[in-house]
């Protein structure tokens, strides 16, 4: 067989390899969204075969041999499929190195946990998850020794998210933010009744709040056609493949800004997957260049976006349309203020930009502890309301409003949290870049034009897929490695001017 027609064979096993991973994301979103409560431990079982059938065709000897094959003769191939050959080798050395057994371990693990989750959440019963997480845990260190992460098995976790991160070089990040944010918090805090946030803590109505949205989200250019919103606990996107791209919301009735920004964030999202190059589509370059750079774009649009003042001139009268009884009157100045009010609060999601990473610190530094094995499971919910406390000055009543509010770890996912923070990081660096290249940017944004943005984004970001790391994405995007100092000089700017306080020389 030549190197072209094993290059062929390749890409045909790879895009089955692709529809399997699509067909579990599709039945996990069935999870969270529609499926009855008495269909999990079928859905638990199905997805453990899809995780069992997917490892064992990627694991398939005759894939080694195609890959060595083409790696042989990279003359045969241009720069694209050169790259989509290292990253589909990349791939298939890390599956080869995991048991079958083990990758279905996780899927029954992951899918159990879910359930327990939800209930262990509703109840406020951290027991009740604790064995669930423990397990997890457990398949999380075993997975990164096999790995080769066995004397630091949080660099493994890491791996799956955003590769190239490292435990060490997180620490010296949130350390260094720890120590800038904390006098900015502090100055803020003093001066907290400078914002009145009255007017988005009313009575919403959800179908008020649902036609809000959905007018933003059109807005910005997520396209409906090949996408849809539901509802579930945690909001959420899952990107099934190219054309089908779902979002999930939740509403709280006496609070505009919980659903309201989880749309717009998870539209962000749904932006990125939608912005992939069709062309690639089921290729090993097809999809999100990492999850730091997937929630730069979401977090682009949650906070720089839709928390400035030119988008809440644009926009106000579209809320007085849709609540003219409780938005009579208000201005966009006042709701831009209102949108940006920094509080100490227990929620991550409900957070603002100022306090948010300090919430990432909290999760941080617990599961890099819970995987090193130096924190028990059953001691969580202490050590997180002493570091909510330490970090945050408030303390949760509930674990429902601590440890449990989060979905991540029911599902797997140690060593997600950081890519929130490195997301902030990445957003603010491409917002600083795209206001000099996109001329009157802000301006634009203040008569509700949101797609030029939308635009810039896929030619800088979305187009390149998985080409390149975060890092080169970043640098090519900004003309810049990545840095912490775009996004402290936007807090600065932003919370300086409305609170009314220099800020410049905080941190």
């Amino acid at each position: 067989m030549s190197s072209r027609a094993a290059w062929t064979d390749l890409l045909r096993r790879y895009a089955e390899l692709r529809d399997l991973s699509s067909t579990a994301a599709l039945l996990q979103w069935d999870q969270e969204t529609m499926m009855p409560r008495r269909g999990a431990a079928a859905r638990a079982q199905q997805l453990v075969t899809l995780a069992g059938l997917r490892h064992e065709r990627f694991t398939d000897p005759r894939i080694g041999d195609l890959v060595l094959q083409c790696e042989a003769t990279p003359g045969e191939f241009d720069d694209e499929e050169r790259a989509q050959l290292r990253e589909f080798a990349s791939d298939w050395r890390r599956a080869t190195k995991l048991p079958r057994e083990l990758v279905e371990a996780f899927a029954a693990a992951e899918s159990a946990a879910l359930e327990a989750w939800r209930d262990a959440r509703a109840k406020s019963d951290w027991q009740a998850f604790a064995p669930h997480l423990e397990r997890l845990v457990g398949l999380s260190r075993r997975k990164c020794a096999v790995l080769g992460f066995g004397d630091r098995p949080y660099d493994g976790l890491l791996d799956d998210y955003e590769r190239g991160a490292t435990e060490a070089a997180l620490e010296r990040l949130f350390t260094d933010l720890k120590a800038r944010l904390a006098p900015m918090v502090a100055a803020i805090i003093e001066r907290r009744d400078r914002v009145d946030a009255s007017c988005v803590k009313q009575r919403f109505d959800e179908r008020g709040q649902e036609a809000f949205a959905a007018r933003i989200v059109q807005a910005m250019g997520f396209d409906l056609d090949a996408g849809r919103i539901d509802r579930s606990s945690h909001p959420f996107c899952s990107g099934i493949a190219h054309g089908d791209v779902r979002l999930t919301r939740r509403f709280v009735e006496g609070d505009l800004r919980p659903a309201l920004f989880g749309v717009i964030h998870e539209a962000g999202h749904g932006l990125y997957e939608q912005g992939l190059p069709e062309r690639l589509a089921r290729t090993p370059l097809g999809e999100a260049c990492s999850l730091g750079v997937h929630e730069s774009q979401s977090r682009l649009w949650e906070n720089i976006v839709a928390r400035s003042l030119p988008f809440w001139q644009a926009f106000t009268p579209v809320a007085a349309e849709c609540f003219p009884t409780q938005l009579r009157g208000v201005s966009p100045e006042q709701l831009w203020r209102a949108v940006n009010q920094v509080e100490r609060s227990l929620i991550r999601v409900e957070a603002d930009e100022l306090t948010y990473n300090l919430h990432i610190i909290v999760r941080f530094e617990l599961e890099r502890a819970l995987v090193k094995g130096t924190l028990a499971v059953a001691d969580v919910p202490a050590e997180w309301n002493e570091a909510m406390r330490q970090l945050l000055g408030v303390v949760p009543e509930r674990d429902a409003d601590g440890c449990l509010q989060d979905i991540h770890w029911s599902m797997g996912g140690l060593g997600y949290f950081p890519t929130y923070t490195l997301g902030n990081l990445y957003a603010a660096q491409l917002w600083e870049t795209a206001g000099r290249e996109l001329s009157g940017l802000e301006a634009g944004i203040a008569r509700g034009e949101l797609l030029p943005l939308r635009e810039w984004l896929r030619a800088k970001v979305h187009v390149h897929g998985r080409r390149h790391t975060a890092g080169e994405l970043i640098e090519r995007a900004t003309g810049a490695p990545p840095s912490a100092e775009p996004f402290l000089r936007l807090l600065k700017s932003k919370f300086g001017a409305i609170y009314g306080v220099d800020l410049t020389h905080c941190g």
